[in-house]
């Protein structure tokens, strides 16, 4: 029996639970070596690795031991394989935190609300810096997908689309590389947002498109305390679009707002 150092012994019906300690396969090896150069910039993003042949003869291991290291830093987005011309050093990206954020919001009871607290947390600051940074053409760019919006006001899907894309050229305007990267992980789950209120609440609409015509007008004047604020507000009606469909009219199981956060 494990005891823990400095304290009575444990029950013999309680001891500690550890794992028998494994030797590091070869092939998770190769990924900390290839994940630190990659760390280090030694590997910078886009750059080519050597082929298969020379690269398993460097590390002097087999060619399926690297094929599986390889796996694993792909599915990690580190690499990227590009059938017929090789395997690259890959940009960062949102994909993995994306698939866990949109399962999270569809299945947790209070999924929708923590998911608005966050982009709070995010839009708001960035509706601020698109104001400060946004060139003419993240302007035309905010105004066409605005435009998009109004007509289709009747048509919830390209609403859905059209309200997405309006935020991520917030987010391209805001010129930080990881809130657009967080506006990316959170995309799939803002539809997920945006479906069930349209659906339950067609009114919030009209109301949300007001929301973003004072929006657009605030980047387009680089007022960024406007911006601020308008944005505040947009997120604030949405909170309570979802507050007053729990009261009313209970959602399904996978997409009820969290009962404890009514009010």
């Amino acid at each position: 029996m494990i005891q823990p150092t400095g304290g009575r012994a444990m029950s013999e019906t309680s001891p500690i639970q550890l794992k028998a300690v494994r030797h590091i396969r070869l092939s998770e090896e190769i990924v900390g070596q290839i994940e630190r150069l990659i760390l280090n910039h030694e590997l910078p993003i886009g750059a080519a690795l050597p082929s298969e042949r020379q690269l398993a003869a460097q590390l002097g291991v087999s060619r399926n031991i690297l094929r599986e290291a390889v796996r694993m830093l792909v599915q990690r987005g580190l690499l990227e394989v590009r059938p017929g011309s090789g395997t690259y050093v890959a940009r960062p990206g949102a994909e993995f935190l994306q698939d866990f954020l949109d399962l999270f919001v569809r299945t947790s009871e209070f999924g929708l609300f923590d998911l608005v607290e966050a982009r709070q947390a995010l839009e708001v600051q960035i509706a601020e810096l698109a104001a400060q940074r946004a060139t003419e053409d993240d302007c035309r760019l905010i105004d066409q997908y605005l435009g998009e919006l109004e007509e289709a006001a009747d048509d919830p899907e390209r609403y859905i689309e059209a309200d997405i894309s309006f935020h991520a050229a917030l987010g391209r305007a805001a010129r930080n590389e990881i809130l657009q990267q967080l506006m990316k992980s959170i995309r799939g789950a803002m539809r997920e947002n945006i479906r069930i209120v349209v659906t339950h609440r067609p009114a919030a609409v009209e109301e949300a498109i007001l929301a973003h015509r004072r929006i657009a007008l605030a980047v387009r004047t680089h007022a960024s305390g406007e911006a601020r604020l308008a944005m505040q507000d947009h997120l604030q009606g949405i909170q309570r679009h979802l507050q007053d469909m729990q009261r009313r009219d209970p959602l399904p199981s996978d997409s009820a707002p969290d009962r404890r956060r009514d009010g």
